[in-house]
Protein backbone atom coordinates (compact mmCIF):
# COMPACT_ATOMS: atom_id res chain seq x y z
CA UNK A 1 0.00 0.00 0.00
CA UNK A 2 3.04 2.16 0.93
CA UNK A 3 4.10 2.15 -3.00
CA UNK A 4 0.02 3.54 -3.96
CA UNK A 5 0.32 6.11 -1.87
CA UNK A 6 3.39 7.26 -3.14
CA UNK A 7 2.55 6.81 -6.81
CA UNK A 8 -0.65 8.93 -5.89
CA UNK A 9 1.34 11.39 -4.06
CA UNK A 10 3.70 11.76 -7.41
CA UNK A 11 0.26 12.05 -9.22
CA UNK A 12 -1.24 14.79 -7.14
CA UNK A 13 2.07 16.76 -7.41
CA UNK A 14 2.02 16.46 -11.22
CA UNK A 15 -2.28 16.80 -11.53
CA UNK A 16 -4.18 17.10 -8.39
CA UNK A 17 -7.99 15.88 -8.39
CA UNK A 18 -10.26 15.29 -6.25
CA UNK A 19 -10.34 11.11 -7.58
CA UNK A 20 -6.88 11.24 -6.49
CA UNK A 21 -7.64 12.94 -2.95
CA UNK A 22 -9.87 10.75 -2.33
CA UNK A 23 -8.12 6.99 -3.33
CA UNK A 24 -5.12 8.31 -1.29
CA UNK A 25 -7.56 9.56 1.44
CA UNK A 26 -9.12 6.05 1.39
CA UNK A 27 -5.65 4.40 1.78
CA UNK A 28 -4.34 6.38 4.11
CA UNK A 29 -7.67 5.38 6.24
CA UNK A 30 -7.01 1.67 6.04
CA UNK A 31 -3.10 1.89 7.22
CA UNK A 32 -4.88 4.24 10.30
CA UNK A 33 -3.42 6.97 9.67
CA UNK A 34 -6.60 9.46 9.87
CA UNK A 35 -4.76 12.99 9.99
CA UNK A 36 -3.49 12.54 6.84
CA UNK A 37 -6.92 10.81 5.30
CA UNK A 38 -8.78 13.51 6.74
CA UNK A 39 -6.77 16.32 4.94
CA UNK A 40 -7.08 14.54 1.87
CA UNK A 41 -10.70 14.09 2.60
CA UNK A 42 -11.40 17.77 3.25
CA UNK A 43 -9.16 18.41 -0.11
CA UNK A 44 -11.37 16.77 -2.20
CA UNK A 45 -14.36 17.80 -0.39
CA UNK A 46 -13.46 21.62 -1.25
CA UNK A 47 -12.61 20.49 -4.88
CA UNK A 48 -16.56 18.86 -5.63
CA UNK A 49 -18.20 20.76 -3.55
CA UNK A 50 -20.82 20.17 -1.16
CA UNK A 51 -23.22 17.28 -1.81
CA UNK A 52 -20.70 15.23 -3.41
CA UNK A 53 -18.99 11.79 -2.68
CA UNK A 54 -16.03 13.25 -1.03
CA UNK A 55 -18.16 15.32 1.14
CA UNK A 56 -19.91 12.41 2.17
CA UNK A 57 -16.54 10.57 2.55
CA UNK A 58 -15.24 13.26 5.24
CA UNK A 59 -18.96 13.41 6.84
CA UNK A 60 -18.69 9.86 7.24
CA UNK A 61 -14.90 10.09 8.19
CA UNK A 62 -15.88 12.61 11.12
CA UNK A 63 -18.50 10.54 12.21
CA UNK A 64 -16.24 7.61 12.43
CA UNK A 65 -14.07 9.46 14.55
CA UNK A 66 -16.50 11.41 16.78
CA UNK A 67 -18.20 8.07 17.64
CA UNK A 68 -18.13 7.03 21.22
CA UNK A 69 -20.28 4.43 23.18
CA UNK A 70 -20.61 5.31 26.76
CA UNK A 71 -21.97 2.21 28.14
CA UNK A 72 -18.48 0.76 27.40
CA UNK A 73 -16.48 3.05 29.60
CA UNK A 74 -15.76 2.65 33.33
CA UNK A 75 -16.62 5.51 35.63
Amino acid sequence: MEEEIEQLTRAIAHIPTAALYMSRARLLWRLQRHAAAMADFEKAAAMEGPGSGAAAALQMARDVLDYRNTDMLNP
